[in-house]
C-alpha cells in the first residue's frame, strides 16, 4: 500500500498536552519526552511510545473514543 504522505507529527507540546487530558502525570510526561525529539514523530517512535504503554488506541480508551 502506498503512503498518502501525510503528516504524522506532533510538536512535543501538543504530545505533553494529549498525556495530560488523558491523566498521564507531569513526571511520567517528563520521562516520556525526555526519550522523544521535537516533533515527535508517531511512526518513528512508536517503538519508544508502546514501551510507556501509549498507543492510539490506548489514548483513544482514555479519552473516551470508540471504534
Amino acid at each position: 500500500m502506498a503512503t498518502t504522505g501525510v503528516s504524522r507529527t506532533i510538536s512535543k507540546a501538543e504530545g505533553a498536552r494529549i498525556l495530560r487530558r488523558t491523566g498521564y502525570s507531569a513526571d511520567f510526561i517528563q520521562e516520556v519526552q525526555d526519550q522523544l525529539a521535537d516533533p515527535i514523530d508517531i511512526d518513528r517512535d512508536a517503538p519508544t511510545l508502546e514501551r510507556y504503554g501509549i498507543t492510539n488506541e490506548h489514548l483513544m480508551d482514555l479519552m473516551g473514543g470508540s471504534p
